[in-house]
Order: structure tokens, then sequence, then C-alpha cells
């Protein structure tokens, strides 16, 4: 493998147009400090165009769900590749996966402190190959900007094989010593530590709660999932991740109750959804979760979906004796949440149920239920 400086500094014709912008300068608009382009030599353009997604022939059956979690499971231990043909899509979950990801660790920081490092490692020779980049090239230059959050550096690679785009999230290791912050996301004398500050398992405490908040306003989809990789197809249209705005909001009330003790487990959902983050939680006990308000809230009977469907996110578990206070700080921040279950010692897995009630009836019992278990 090598570095590849024409992939980052040519113009690209995609379907007959000539883009304005070449990736690097697209990804130096959102980086702090970029020293600008000098000097480089002239490349070609780069002409390309994009892969036409096929149509979609997965049926999902929700009688299924167990082995669904069993091929997620075990799709999530491989290094993921790049879903070509919805780079907008993965690039922006990738990019959410990596800060997510710091939400659980020890130290003091906030959304705005962190840095992003983005890496491509590309195969370059195919059709659409390159299109594909340019395009997430685009993802993750707004994304990243419409965060807060900016570009520490970044690194294209011509590979031979499979195609990668990574992302990391992190301090700079200068950003101590900067106190001037003037952003309302970020922090003075930030710190961080690769130590979590809540373990990724679930606490064995039956009276305590599981709660799951996406972090994006987008609709469930199985395009472009594990779930879909795994059964060989693209599984339709993917979600739309987009309005990081909301990540923020999200990003910054489930930091400070991490940070202040509150969370007793925390996992990220990213690569797999909703159930195979709820499995990776499960070790010493299992969990039942109900997602029967969750289905109300987005009207959606395909609970395959719900469970599968890739929006970035969080599970926490809260203490009954903190799920009032955590309830007041989420609405507080107008931050959507779902509580769906409990942890349980009867099995060390994930139990899917479903109410049998549904519209408004199911919507008030699953209040009610909520507001009596959540009490003192």
């Amino acid at each position: 493998m090598k570095e590849k400086e024409s992939a980052l500094y040519s113009h690209y014709i995609i379907d007959g147009i000539r883009c304005d912008m070449t990736p690097a300068e697209l990804l130096d608009e959102c980086m702090q400090d970029s020293e600008g382009l000098h000097e480089l030599p002239e490349f070609d353009d780069i002409i390309d165009e994009p892969t036409e997604a096929p149509l979609s022939v997965f049926e999902p059956d929700s009688a299924m769900h167990e082995k669904y979690l069993e091929q997620t499971l075990e799709a999530s231990t491989a290094e993921r590749e790049f879903m070509m043909l919805y780079p907008e899509h993965f690039t922006r979950m990738q990019i959410a996966k990596a800060l997510l990801g710091r939400l659980w660790s020890e130290g003091h920081f906030k959304l705005g402190d962190l840095r992003i490092w983005a890496q491509w490692e590309w195969n370059t020779r195919h059709l659409g190959n390159m299109a594909a980049f340019y395009h997430s090239v685009i993802a993750a230059s707004d994304y990243i900007y419409g965060l807060g959050s900016s570009l520490e550096d970044y690194l294209f690679i011509e590979g031979d094989e499979t195609s990668t785009a990574k992302f990391y999230a992190w301090l700079p290791e200068n950003d101590e010593e900067n106190i001037f912050k003037t952003s309302p996301y970020e922090s003075t004398h930030p710190w961080i530590s690769e130590s979590r500050k809540c373990p990724g398992q679930l606490v064995c405490d039956p009276d305590s709660w599981i709660i799951y908040i996406p972090f994006d306003t987008c609709r469930f989809k199985l395009g472009g999932s594990l779930l879909a990789q795994a059964n060989k197809d693209n599984g339709g249209k993917a979600p739309d991740i987009s309005d990081p705005d909301y990540f923020i909001d999200c990003y910054e009330v489930v930091r400070e109750l991490t940070e202040d003790g509150i969370i007793m487990s925390g996992a990220t959902v990213a690569d797999g959804g909703l159930m195979t983050a709820a499995a990776r939680m499960c070790d010493v006990c299992g969990c039942d979760l109900d997602i029967s308000g969750l289905a109300s809230s987005y009207g959606e009977t395909d609970t395959t979906k719900l469970l599968f469907g890739e929006v970035p996110g969080a599970l926490i578990q809260v203490s009954n004796d903190n799920y009032d206070y955590v309830d007041s700080q989420l609405i507080l921040q107008d931050v959507a949440y779902y509580p769906i279950g409990h942890p349980t010692d009867r099995h060390t897995t994930v139990k899917i149920k479903k109410s049998a009630e549904s519209g408004v009836a199911g919507i008030l019992a699953s209040l009610l239920d909520q507001a009596s278990e959540g009490e003192d």
C-alpha cells in the first residue's frame, strides 16, 4: 500500500460533471489549523460514475431475530469493509461511532474538544470506487463541520484489496494548554483517558433501567447494515443521518451523566444496531427488552428495522433511584429517549418482547408503567 496524493488533490468528474473542489480542499475546510495547499503538482482529473444499488430482495422476518443477532455478532468481529453503495451513510455512521466511543471515557471534555483522524484505504481500480470516495469526503466534511468538531489529519492510502474508511476521535496533545475556549461545546483544561468511566457490561440490578437514546432523528432502515451484509443483500435504503445539531444535544447530556457517575453501564449503538449493542452488554446477566414504545413513537411496525437498522445512538443503564433525574436532564435538552427494559439474572442473552397493546392504549400503558416503576 502507498499514499496517493492524486486521489486527494485531483479534481473529480462524476457523471460528466466536474466538481468544484478537490477532496483535500473539502477536508481542509473542517481542519482547525489547515496550512492550505502549496506547491503541489498538477494532477489529471479523475473521471468516474457512481454505482447504482440493485433492488433489495431481503425480506426480514421478526421470528428470526435471534438468528439475525448471531449473524451481526459474527460479522462485527471482522474489520468492516466500506459500503460503496452507501458512501454518505456509511461515512457519517463511522464518524458518529468514533465520537460515541469516547462517551464512556474517563476524563473531562465535551464534543467540541475532540479531534478526528480520518484514513481511507482504497481499492482505486473498480468502477464507482473513486466516485464513492469523493462522496464519502463530502459527507465527512459536512458532518464534522456540523458537529462542531474538526479534523486533526487525514490520509489516503491506495490498496489492492478491500476499501475501508477509519475514523478516530481523541484530544490533540496540546489541547490542555488551550484555555481560551470560545465555544459552549468546548471545555477549559480538557483531559481524557483510555480507561472507561463506566463498564460496557450490564450490572445485575433488575430494578435498574436500560434506556435507548438515538442520536439522530432519522427513520430506521436496513440499507447498508451488517444484517443486510450478512444476508448478502444491500437492504434497500439506508438511514438518512443528517441532524448533527441533535447529535450535539444528545452527546452533551449523556457525556455529563457519564462524567457525573450517573450511568451504571453504557454501550455505543452503531454497527449492527440496537439489538447487537444490547447483546454486547450481556455478560454475567442478560436483559429483557420491550420496544413497544419505540415502535409507537416512530410508527414502525417492522421490528427488525428498529433492532438492526444502524442509527447512531447509546444504550445506558441507570439505577431506579436516578431514573427521575436522568428523565429530567434528557427532557431539559429536548432529547428523545426510550426506557426499553431491565437486566435479568434469569439468562445471559437479549430477549425481545413486544406488548400486545398498540396505538394510543399501548402508549398510555407504557407511560403509566414507566411512571410507576421510575418513582422513588
